[in-house]
């Protein structure tokens, strides 16, 4: 007799393969698709340092950034992770104090940064970045290539030590108060006339009294 015969057909799945640079797929993971739906392509993936910037049908990165497979798709693909280096802020807290060269506002993953040494303010000792304004742990000089995320530091500054001494004949009288001073810190001299003889006054230009007090800033010699 006659035949009839009907032909059964099974869709086929094709393959997913992601290839995520050293990055992670985080969720929305996808290994297979099919023929007439649209398959996205995850975009929850990381990698430390870096910024996902899409997948791409070739490892050279080239041509447009892929993010869906239409529904008329066909064929096993393969997609390559794009990723972007991070950059971060760095803030110098340098507590009135200057940065005269090699200053940096930011550093790149992978490359890190190293901190500016030559930092200087009036009556005080650099003693290097902190990464708390505390104090706590030790200085810091680099922020290493391994490093991620914004940064602030904070400088330590030691305040100086200036000597205050006087000049006199020790015929005539002494003098009291020579020493060493912090800095800004009020010294007080005071001129004691020896037997026979009569305090005049300071170089300075001070003549009514023994006692002087200076405001320290540097390295002072008095003369009585």
């Amino acid at each position: 007799g006659n035949k009839m015969f009907w032909a059964k057909w099974k869709r086929i799945v094709y393959t997913i393969a992601l290839n995520t640079n050293g990055g992670t797929i985080n969720s929305g993971n996808v290994t297979s698709y099919s023929l007439g739906a649209t398959t996205i392509l995850p975009t929850d993936v990381a990698k430390t340092g870096y910024t996902f910037a899409g997948w791409f049908d070739n490892a050279r990165l080239e041509g447009e950034q892929i993010n869906t497979i239409g529904a008329t798709g066909t064929g096993n693909k393969t997609f390559y992770a794009n990723w972007l280096v991070n950059s971060y802020n760095v803030i110098l807290v340098t507590y009135e104090g200057t940065i005269n060269s090699e200053n940096i506002e930011n550093y790149t993953y992978g490359t890190g940064a190293t901190l500016p040494t030559d930092v200087t303010k009036t009556g005080y000792t650099f003693s290097g970045w902190y990464t708390n304004s505390s104090y706590i742990g030790g200085s810091v000089a680099s922020v290493l290539p391994s490093e991620t995320g914004d940064k602030t530091f904070y400088a330590k500054w030691t305040v100086n030590e200036y000597k205050v001494s006087a000049d006199f004949d020790k015929v005539m009288g002494t003098v009291t108060g020579e020493d060493y001073y912090e800095y800004k810190s009020t010294a007080t001299l005071k001129a004691v006339s020896n037997e026979g003889y009569e305090f005049i006054g300071w170089n300075d230009g001070e003549l009514k009294d023994e006692r002087i007090q200076l405001t320290v800033t540097k390295d002072t010699t008095l003369t009585a």
